[in-house]
């Protein structure tokens, strides 16, 4: 919804009181409606993004998901999955050629990474929160539910098209910005926090395209991170929902 500037509204007030002052000949005109408040905006953004993807009742009927896909990291490629299952389970498995496997986790109570030499740690608060935003990337309408408040931030053009820009600040870490296509409603990019041992927060660019439909909900088949140094690309070639998933998969090692 376009938004009114403080001049036009300015103006728009002259004018009705000019009309008001021409005398009981002139036809009184109606006072605009007032423009809707940043909450309310916001609201209607979120809500178009959820019908752009299929709608609530979509959304809320997805239990489980499956992905399977490939990366290009550099001149590296290899194979990457991932699973999740309410109430907030994820795993996600990274397989780097000679390098060996990255596994990131969190069975309901607790998160782990292990990395390829086979060490697991827990994760600190501010990973924790990253690796719930890493998992709302693949799924479908869940980003609401990670931030604690939004602002509404000014339209922006990406690629051409115009933007909606919302800023959500989460419980840990600083804010981040999410971009919504005006056009369809749908996320394009999402402005993520990452801390990096040595060098404190950085900004990760996540690019979302190639939207596609799996079972009536449209899903990113490709997703960028756009690092300050170097992306990774992410390729889904597999998305299933409410599939059979173990529990035992998520606990850590």
């Amino acid at each position: 919804m376009r938004r009114l500037s403080t001049s036009l509204l300015i103006a728009l007030l002259i004018t009705i009181q000019l009309s008001c002052s021409r005398g009981s000949s002139a036809r009184s005109q109606p006072a605009p409606p007032p423009p809707p408040d940043e909450q309310t905006i916001i609201d209607q953004i979120l809500q178009r993004y959820e019908q752009a993807l299929g709608g609530r009742e979509a959304i809320d009927s997805v239990t489980t998901q499956r992905m399977k896909g490939t990366f290009q990291l550099r001149n590296m490629a290899g194979s990457i999955q991932g699973w999740s299952k309410d109430p907030n389970k994820t795993l996600v498995v990274i397989d780097f050629p000679r390098i060996g496997t990255l596994k990131k986790g969190f069975d309901g109570e607790t998160h782990w990474v292990q990395t390829p030499a086979g060490t697991v740690s827990d994760s600190s608060p501010q990973e924790i929160a990253e690796l719930d935003r890493d998992a709302a990337v693949y799924s479908a309408g869940k980003i609401k539910g990670l931030f604690e408040s939004m602002k509404l931030d000014n339209k922006a053009k990406l690629n051409g098209r115009d933007v909606d820009v919302i800023e959500g600040k989460p419980a840990k870490g600083p804010a981040e910005k999410l971009y919504f296509d005006v056009e369809n409603g749908l996320l394009v990019r999402w402005d993520m926090a990452r801390r990096e041992e040595g060098r404190g927060t950085v900004f990760v660019k996540v690019h979302l395209d190639d939207y596609k439909q799996v079972g009536g909900l449209k899903v990113p088949f490709k997703i960028r991170f756009a690092f300050e140094s170097f992306d990774l690309l992410v390729q889904v070639n597999e998305l299933e929902h409410n599939v059979p998933i173990d529990d035992a998969i998520f606990r850590k090692p």
